[in-house]
C-alpha cells in the first residue's frame, strides 16, 4: 500500500482487504503469542480496546517502520519549508508546538 507523505495516516490507492481484528486489552493480553504470530504471518491489524474504545493497535513491524519513515519525511518537508519562509525562523520547539506535535 502506498502512502501520501503529506497525509501521514491516509493511504493512497485501493484499500487493502479488512484483515483487522478488535479485542479488549484483557483478551489480547491472554492471547498475545497467538496474536503476534497471526500478525506476522497474515499482516493483519489487531485493534486493542478499553471499554469498547480503540486505544492501540498491534501491527506488523514493516507497517510501523513505514509510518515512522513517512513521519520523518513529513517533518523534514516542514522544516525545509520553514527554512525558506521569509519571516523570522522559529526554533524547533516553537515549530513543533505550532504544529501541535509538542
Amino acid at each position: 500500500m502506498l502512502y501520501d507523505v503529506g497525509m501521514i495516516t491516509a493511504p493512497v490507492g485501493p484499500a487493502a482487504p479488512d484483515d483487522s481484528l478488535e479485542l479488549s486489552l484483557t483478551e489480547a493480553r491472554n492471547r498475545l503469542p497467538e496474536l503476534t504470530e497471526t500478525t506476522i504471518r497474515d499482516g493483519g491489524i489487531v485493534y486493542l480496546t478499553r471499554y469498547g474504545r480503540r486505544v492501540a493497535a498491534l501491527v506488523p513491524a514493516d507497517i510501523a517502520e513505514n509510518y515512522e519513515r513517512m513521519e520523518d519525511a513529513y517533518l523534514c518537508a516542514l522544516a525545509d519549508e520553514a527554512k525558506t519562509d521569509p519571516e523570522a525562523p522559529l526554533s524547533t520547539a516553537e515549530l513543533l508546538k505550532e504544529l501541535g506535535l509538542a
